[in-house]
């Protein structure tokens, strides 16, 4: 009998600095969208932190996510996880390139046979 168990496991860091208080928001608002309008089951579970400081003109946003589940709900979605997660960050950059953004990007796809890191 094959293992369809799954755990997805990602954290996305961004932070930029000298940024106006309405891009802040506007950034902060663009993101959560990102991920509440995916149509990548395990993408719209997200939750962003945002941790921003509109006084010090300071955007910081954090998502850190973990997925297991003992039987896969959703074979497409995983399956797509990756490519989904790339066309995220992609709509991210391009969307903001004024941003100055540092971090690691992570992922970690498991199936039965352990985890797929990764990293970019």
């Amino acid at each position: 009998m094959a293992d369809n168990s799954l755990k997805i496991s990602y954290k996305i860091y961004l932070e930029a600095e000298d940024i106006s208080q309405s891009r802040i928001s506007s950034t902060a608002s663009y993101v959560s969208n990102l991920f509440k309008n995916c149509t990548n089951s395990y993408l719209q579970k997200a939750e962003v932190d945002n941790e921003s400081d509109m006084d010090d003109f300071t955007l910081r946003l954090y998502i850190d996510e973990k997925v297991e589940e003992e039987e896969c709900s959703s074979p497409e979605c995983a399956e797509g996880f990756l490519e989904n997660i790339a066309e995220f960050l992609d709509a991210v950059a391009a969307a903001h390139s004024y941003l100055d953004m540092e971090g690691s990007f992570f992922h970690f796809l498991s199936w039965s046979r352990g985890y797929i890191p990764v990293p970019f």
